[in-house]
């Protein structure tokens, strides 16, 4: 009965991730831009590295597990201020994998009250499934489904991604779009015949307000972040309490159009000029509450300017 009751919660996962988040998401967005949107690419004056590790339903066998490492810096092509990229990215969720590498390119153009900015993103994802991690009905691992391959497939799918983004002192706004080309998963062994399916593009609009307190001790940062497949939607509303700009707490909720899927408590700490170590936990009110009510996630970025001096007082949160 506990191997049954294992192969439903993979069962309930896979239904979850492919509803409306066929791509991975990330409760510290605001921290990690550049992943969802590559017009953030060098939008800065360092250059950054950003690690992000989140593990959702924790407790469940099979649950969806993600690694981001991306590194971006600015720089100068035939005198416009532009962004380079990199975006390496794995995320597993049963039997399946998907390992992504992208490089990114963005333009910057400043106006008279902020900036503009737009990006395109490219590069390839290593799709596989193995057979030996899925969970049967008997409990037995290897599948016995026609639509589970015998033996260990992959191949690799181009994806081509575009973003654009405003900002300015107060606030930011930005729109992305992902795996525009539909890109198409098929059997290795029969390239005639479509066995999986295909990328869907998935589509993202953020944002956030930094609001003036009287003590200018602390700072108060609104932000939200939709994301859609025109299937379905997500939306994740944060307020985040900075104290120094040096340590912050936060509170998020996110919600679909079924239900309120959880609320988000986020917190973390400059540790050293640059170095900043961040941890969200999302406590999931719907799907599999009663076994994985957890989720968990691990953020550390680090930004510097081989530019300037050492002691250079670099900022934590990029668009304070």
């Amino acid at each position: 009965m506990k191997k049954k009751f294992s192969f439903f919660l993979l069962l309930i996962l896979v239904n979850l991730a492919a509803e409306a988040q066929q791509e991975p998401l990330f409760s510290n967005y605001m921290f990690a831009r550049t992943i969802s949107n590559p017009a953030f690419v060098g939008a800065d004056k360092t250059i950054n590295a950003l690690f992000c590790d989140r593990a959702m339903f924790a407790g469940v066998k099979g649950k969806p597990v993600t690694s981001a490492f991306g590194v971006d810096a600015p720089v100068e092509i035939f005198g416009t201020h532009s962004g380079l990229g990199l975006l390496i990215m794995s995320d597993k969720i049963g039997y399946q994998t998907d390992i992504s590498v992208d490089f990114t390119y963005s333009y910057h153009h400043s106006l008279k009250n902020g900036t503009l900015g737009v990006g395109i993103k490219a590069g390839l994802n290593s799709y596989s499934i193995d057979p030996e991690d899925w969970i049967s009905p008997d409990g037995n691992n290897g599948s016995g489904d026609e639509y589970v391959p015998e033996q260990f497939t992959s191949n690799l799918i181009f994806n081509l991604n575009f973003g654009a983004y405003y900002e300015t002192t107060q606030y930011y706004l930005g729109f992305s779009a992902t795996k525009l080309n539909r890109g198409v998963i098929f059997d290795p062994e029969d390239l005639e015949e479509i066995e999986y399916g295909y990328y869907v593009p998935h589509f993202y609009l953020t944002g956030a307000y930094n609001i003036e307190l009287p003590d200018p001790l602390f700072d108060l940062q609104a932000s939200f972040l939709a994301r859609s497949d025109l299937a379905g939607y997500s939306l994740d509303l944060n307020g985040t309490m900075f104290f120094k700009k040096r340590y912050w707490g936060g509170l998020g909720i996110r919600i679909s159009p079924r239900n309120f899927e959880s609320f988000t408590l986020l917190g973390g700490v400059e540790l050293v000029n640059g170095l900043n170590l961040g941890y969200a936990l999302d406590v999931n009110t719907s799907g599999l509450i009663f076994k994985g009510a957890t989720s968990h996630e691990v953020i550390l970025t680090y930004s510097f300017n081989i530019d300037t001096k050492r002691d250079k007082k670099y900022k934590s949160v990029r668009y304070l």
